[in-house]
């Protein structure tokens, strides 16, 4: 009899022990970073919101920056289409950049910057109207975990469509600099490619006539 219970109170112990390691495991998403963004203009207000989180869908070697869009902004009201196009600019190239995402019918990377310096949603005229008093817009992507990052603007840019072409850009910075939080590049890497075309400009310089 004592063996038997023994023998139970192992196999409780052993499934305890398995269901603390799973749950130990298992990973939940931190914010680590947000801001929001509001630039008022003539044709309206621009607001982005920011955020950074230390995993994607429990995947804790990944980060997500996501994003929303809202606000008034309309250039030509009955031409325009709100805000219809979303360029986030990196300051560099951001190796292994997956999982982009974006409202149904809104095109990735096509029209202004692309992987690895940034990432880019258009929506022109014929695919209906952007983020604007209906609605906001909400847009992600997923980069290895421990990318740097930065609130420091990087020129990232709003921008509407006028007949299917990108129209009256807004620069998406407040009045002490800042922007939407993105990824950036590691100084080391960085350096080295300054370094390189340094040193290619030298040598071209250097070179026989």
């Amino acid at each position: 009899m004592r063996r038997r219970i023994g023998a139970i109170a192992g196999w409780i112990g052993i499934g305890w022990a398995i269901g603390v390691a799973w749950l130990c495991g298992t990973a939940h998403a931190t914010t680590l970073a947000s801001s929001v963004v509001e630039v008022t203009t003539p044709d309206g207000t621009v607001s982005l919101l920011s955020q950074v989180d230390d995993s994607v869908g429990g995947d804790a070697t990944r980060w997500l920056f996501s994003y929303v869009l809202r606000g008034s902004y309309d250039p030509l009201p009955g031409q325009s289409n709100g805000m219809s196009s979303l360029q986030l600019f990196f300051g560099g190239p951001v190796p292994d950049v997956t999982d982009q995402s974006g409202p149904p019918g809104w095109t990735q990377n096509c029209c202004v910057v692309d992987l690895p310096f940034g990432v880019g949603f258009d929506l022109d005229n014929a695919g209906g109207f952007g983020a604007g008093p209906n609605g906001a817009a909400s847009f992600s992507f997923a980069v290895p975990a421990g990318t740097a990052f930065t609130d420091a603007s990087q020129g990232s840019i709003v921008a509407s469509h006028v007949a299917d072409v990108a129209f009256g850009g807004v620069v998406v910075e407040d009045a002490q600099g800042h922007g939407p939080i993105v990824p950036v590049p590691e100084p080391g890497p960085l350096a080295l490619v300054a370094g390189g075309i340094a040193w290619l400009a030298r040598r071209r310089v250097r070179a026989p006539r």
